[in-house]
């Protein structure tokens, strides 16, 4: 038997909202020497670096150069609400006049739906402890007459929670706690999010390809508690709770896809290891 510690584990977070918000830009909403705009969103609905698609009927002219009626752009919020497009998810982060997106004034106000796009997973930064905890709901199926109780199992249902400790300013790829802060205050995307819950990682385990080896939960859920502790003799920490929505899935990893050899068997495509140890048929072509 063996006995693992938790220092192996981390989070991937994923934001994510299916959540869709309308509103009109017109050209007295940007200022194009700042390359900045705005329009009528409620305060908070954007964080900066999410990733966020905008769609329209016409072209989104605000943009300088851009002859497409939607476009995908990383966003830099700032204090006034202002917003700024970029790239890349790093340069949004940074906030700065490189790489930032040139603006234009538009002949007249522009329609636009704007939708928060899976964006890629990302190591939350500072974490110190997370739980999850999956439940199945039992219906008493007992009848008249039975000696022994029956009970059926039904739904299944998940929540947890997690600690880190409190950071706001982000750098390189990394999310922060303050994202998740920001994250339960949304009005119109909600609270959204989809993780990879790693409870050991390649190089920790110790299993027969134990440098290959990672095992990890991965959820979609809804943020539901954010609670933040300030003392004077501590360090200011950061406690998240949430319930998950939909499939809980337990991924356990013992070969890496290096290792994995994709070639056809006749209409199907197998996909197996180096040495045959496992074949997986896909779908059929």
């Amino acid at each position: 038997m063996t006995v693992y510690l938790g220092n192996a584990g981390n989070i991937e977070l994923k934001r994510d909202s299916g959540d869709v918000i309308a509103g009109t830009i017109a050209p007295t909403n940007i200022n194009i020497d700042l390359d900045m705009f705005s329009f009528n969103f409620s305060s908070g609905a954007f964080v900066t670096g999410d990733f966020v698609e905008f769609s329209s009927t016409s072209t989104l002219s605000f943009v300088s150069g851009y002859a497409y009626a939607k476009g995908n752009w990383f966003v830099s919020v700032d204090q006034l609400g202002g917003l700024r497009l970029y790239p890349t998810y790093s340069d949004a982060l940074t906030g700065t006049s490189n790489n930032r997106v040139a603006l234009a004034t538009p002949g007249t106000a522009i329609a636009v739906n704007c939708k928060i796009l899976n964006s890629v997973p990302r190591v939350l930064g500072q974490v110190v402890k997370f739980e999850l905890s999956t439940d199945r709901e039992a219906v008493d199926t007992t009848g008249l007459g039975d000696e022994f109780r029956n009970q059926y199992s039904t739904l299944i249902t998940g929540s947890g929670s997690i600690d880190c400790i409190f950071d706001y300013a982000a750098a390189g790829q990394t999310e922060i706690a303050v994202y998740l802060h920001n994250l339960l205050l949304r009005q119109k995307f909600g609270s959204d999010f989809k993780a990879n819950l790693y409870i050991l990682t390649e190089g920790q385990a110790h299993g027969v390809n134990a440098g290959n080896d990672s095992v990890w939960y991965e959820i979609s859920g809804v943020m539901t508690q954010a609670a933040i502790s300030c003392a004077a003799d501590d360090i200011i920490s950061s406690t998240f709770t949430f319930v998950t929505t939909g499939e809980i899935k337990l991924r356990v990893q013992t070969t890496t896809w290096g290792d994995l050899v994709l070639n056809s068997a006749g209409d199907r495509m197998v996909l197996s290891t180096a040495d045959a140890d496992i074949l997986e048929l896909g779908e059929e072509l």
